[in-house]
C-alpha cells in the first residue's frame, strides 16, 4: 500500500508557501498605496498651504504699505487743492482807499479802469507835463466839461480853449504841488475815481472811451482852508 500522507504533505506546504507569499505581496502593496496616500495628501497639502501663508504674508505687507502710504498722498492732494487766498475784491459802496492796499492786479478796478498799466502811463504822463508847465499837454489829459470847485461856487470849464486861457486859475502851485508829489502806490480808489493828494484832483475813465483818462475834477477849497 502506499502512504498517500506522505505525498499530501509537500502539496500542502507548497500551498502554504503560496499563500504566505500572496499574503506577504499584498501587505507590501498596501505599504506602498499608503505610502503614496500619505505623499499625495500630505506633501502638496503643506506646500499648498505654505503658499497660501506666503500669499497672505505678502497681501498684509501690501495693505500695510498701501495704509502707510495712504496718508502721504491724501496730504500731498489736500495741499494742491487747498484754494490759495483770494484777492480782496473792492466794493463800489465802500470808502475811498489806497491802491497800494489792493493785492489784485488792477487796483483801480473798482473805479471802473479795466488797464491799469495804461491808467498810469497816463497819469505819470499828466504828473510830467504839470511838472514841465507844459499847459498844451496838460489840457489834453482833462475830461470835459471839467468841474472846478472852490469855498463859494463851482465853475464848469466846457473844452480846451476855455481851459488854455483859465489855467494859471485852475492850476495853482497848490494843485500842481499835489500832483507832482503824488505817489502811484498811495492814490486812494472808489467807485467815483482815483483821488490825488486830499482830493485836489480826481481822475477816471472817459465815458465814450474806456482806454481814456483824465481829470474831470479840481477841487480848490481843499487847499485854501
Amino acid at each position: 500500500m502506499h502512504d498517500f500522507s506522505n505525498q499530501k504533505l509537500p502539496w500542502r506546504l507548497s500551498l502554504t508557501a503560496i499563500l504566505l507569499t500572496f499574503t506577504f505581496v499584498a501587505l507590501a502593496g498596501c505599504g506602498q498605496e499608503q505610502k503614496a496616500e500619505t505623499g499625495a495628501t500630505g506633501s502638496p497639502a503643506s506646500v499648498v498651504e505654505n503658499g497660501t501663508n506666503a500669499d497672505r504674508s505678502s497681501s498684509a505687507q501690501s495693505d500695510k504699505a498701501a495704509k502707510e502710504s495712504a496718508p502721504t498722498e491724501n496730504s500731498e492732494l489736500d495741499d494742491a487743492q487747498k484754494p490759495s487766498p483770494s484777492a480782496p475784491v473792492a466794493s463800489s459802496n465802500a470808502p475811498s482807499s489806497p491802491a497800494a492796499s489792493n493785492s489784485s492786479q488792477n487796483p483801480f478796478e473798482v473805479a471802473g479802469i479795466q488797464d491799469p498799466k495804461s491808467f498810469l502811463n497816463t497819469f505819470k504822463a499828466l504828473q510830467k507835463a504839470v511838472a514841465d508847465n507844459d499847459k498844451e499837454k496838460v489840457a489834453n489829459y482833462i475830461l470835459y466839461p471839467l468841474r472846478v470847485n472852490d469855498s463859494e461856487k463851482s465853475l464848469t470849464i466846457p473844452n480846451k480853449k476855455d481851459f488854455m486861457a483859465k489855467y494859471d486859475q485852475i492850476f495853482t502851485d497848490a494843485i500842481r504841488e499835489a500832483l507832482v508829489n503824488q505817489k502811484t502806490d498811495d492814490l486812494f480808489v472808489n467807485y467815483q475815481g482815483v483821488m490825488v493828494g486830499s482830493g485836489e484832483l480826481w481822475l477816471r475813465r472817459a465815458a465814450d472811451n474806456p482806454k481814456v483818462f483824465g481829470v474831470f475834477s479840481i477841487n480848490l477849497e481843499t487847499v485854501t482852508n
